[in-house]
């Protein structure tokens, strides 16, 4: 298995495993299916962020993009401490082998290599417990619950913010 930053070449790639996220698991994504596949391969290459401080990693196994992890650091000076992690997404078959842990583990390395980030923020849908207790294995502690945070086909969804300091 690699693991390694998308560029930009990696859209159609980025964009199947992400629609494929949002189909599998519509309650805890802040967007829709629909709402995705509507945007062209363009869109979607040119929403790709590249760079140290916003990026996406893939998890590749062979030629196939198994898993993926997106990280955004704040750009304004009273908040670039912070960084946030999103999207977070394992492909169904490959769950339980480890690949949520590797990629978490190599976007924590990279934040803790960048001077500024002090802080990783993220968070989780409350029914979303693998997804928690992975989090919680890496030290992210709860710090505040919005109720009804999502909705989607008339069923409310909460989130669990969580927060770990990396420095």
């Amino acid at each position: 298995m690699i693991v390694r930053k998308l560029a930009k070449t990696d859209a159609e790639d980025y964009r199947q495993i992400r629609l494929e996220a949002l189909y599998n698991n519509p309650d805890s994504f802040g967007t829709t299916y629909h709402e995705e596949t509507i945007r062209t391969i363009n869109e979607f290459r040119n929403r790709m962020p590249e760079g140290n401080n916003n990026f996406i990693l893939g998890c590749y196994e062979k030629q196939e993009l198994i898993g993926i992890i997106a990280f955004h650091q704040e750009e304004r000076i009273k908040v670039r401490h912070k960084a946030y992690i999103r999207s977070m997404y394992v492909k169904q078959q490959y769950r339980g082998q480890g690949i949520g842990k590797l990629l978490l583990g190599k976007l924590i390395d990279i934040a803790k290599a960048i001077n500024e980030i002090e802080i990783l923020l993220l968070d989780v849908v409350t029914n979303n417990m693998p997804a928690e207790q992975l989090y919680l294995s890496f030290g992210f502690q709860v710090y505040g619950i919005e109720t009804m945070a999502y909705k989607f086909n008339d069923r409310y969804f909460d989130l669990k913010f969580m927060f770990l300091r990396i420095k």
